[in-house]
């Protein structure tokens, strides 16, 4: 990557931008360097009667996009009629992404504060995904990406065939959620095995929220579960029940797949065959997670993020937290 500094300080290059900043919370003192690079703006200003003249100056900048794939590829890419919509749509909402850098800092500084990373700089990235809505952000090492096509707003028409419950996720607002739980992410080792529990599911995504709102520490809680306030006050308010059909139900070391879906992964609301049901928001299983881990970090405060992130025996959090609200 230090191809980037040295072709900015040669050339000049306008679409890298240089933020520093302290953090002001007391813990985290350490300078956290941000290079950005608008990808979309400089690829698509391209002339595609050109582009392979073009590509070996953009490939010096922009490695990582270039890995696996040809010149042929980013031809077609340039002349794709939905790449282009999505490009002049993202140009209008994200004139500039002054915001978002202001708010993806502190979360590095926090990342490098809790994990001590062995990387002085980071790198973020924007581009046009082609509307990949598995991967909003992805983070890897010292480099994010973040595909702005997936941030225009609910009622964009880009989004129109999509539900929605997952339509209103794809605000600006939650660029900052979504990074910091990529940076979560990307610690976090997944279990692939098919006989994992649905405690153990829960736990795991309770993990991932918790370090989430620690690197969020001022962001309202019902924005980091992509709930709605509402949504929110309803889970606390109904707390007990919502554990207690867990108990009763005997389906917290359920291993079946549909169980899990039905309680981790998105959806309108989350079935439990009661009167209320469309109350109950979906992914309740990843809210009753976080809310065991934070049970468990409030009587281990010695536990620090790191140790938390690299934990794997989700059974003993479980009994250590004591969880019976």
């Amino acid at each position: 990557m230090t191809r980037i500094i040295k072709y900015c300080t040669l050339l000049s290059v306008s679409f890298l931008l240089f933020f520093n900043r302290c953090a002001k919370e007391e813990d985290f003192r350490e300078k956290v360097e941000l290079i950005v690079g608008r990808f979309e703006e400089d690829f698509f200003k391209l002339s595609p009667e050109n582009v392979f003249d073009s590509l070996p100056k953009l490939k010096e900048v922009y490695a990582p996009f270039f890995t696996n794939t040809d010149d042929e590829f980013w031809r077609n890419v340039l002349m794709d009629s939905v790449h282009l919509v999505l490009y002049s749509h993202v140009g209008d909402s994200f004139k500039d992404i002054k915001k978002e850098i202001e708010q993806i800092v502190p979360i590095l500084e926090r990342y490098k504060y809790h994990f001590n990373p062995p990387f002085k700089k980071f790198y973020l990235f924007t581009y046009i995904s082609h509307l990949d809505y598995d991967y909003p952000v992805i983070f890897s090492d010292s480099l994010l990406f973040i595909a702005l096509d997936l941030y225009l707003g609910e009622e964009h028409p880009a989004y129109s065939n999509q539900p929605r419950y997952l339509a209103r996720e794809h605000d600006r607002k939650f660029i900052p959620i979504d990074v910091a739980y990529a940076i979560t992410e990307s610690l976090i080792s997944e279990n692939k095995q098919t006989s994992e529990t649905l405690l153990s599911h829960m736990i795991r995504e309770g993990i991932k929220l918790y370090i989430t709102r620690k690197l969020l520490p001022k962001e309202k809680e019902y924005t980091i579960f992509k709930y709605t306030k509402e949504q929110l006050d309803f889970c606390e308010e109904n707390e007990r029940n919502i554990w207690l059909y867990f108990v009763n139900n005997k389906i917290l070391f359920d291993v079946n797949y549909m169980t899990k879906k039905n309680f981790i992964d998105p959806a309108p609301f989350t079935k439990m065959g009661t009167e209320f049901d469309n109350q109950i928001p979906g992914r309740l299983g990843r809210w009753v997670g976080y809310r065991i881990v934070s049970q468990y970090m409030r009587k281990n405060k010695k536990v620090t993020l790191k140790d938390l992130i690299n934990t794997t025996d989700y059974n003993t959090i479980f009994y250590q937290a004591n969880y019976k609200p």
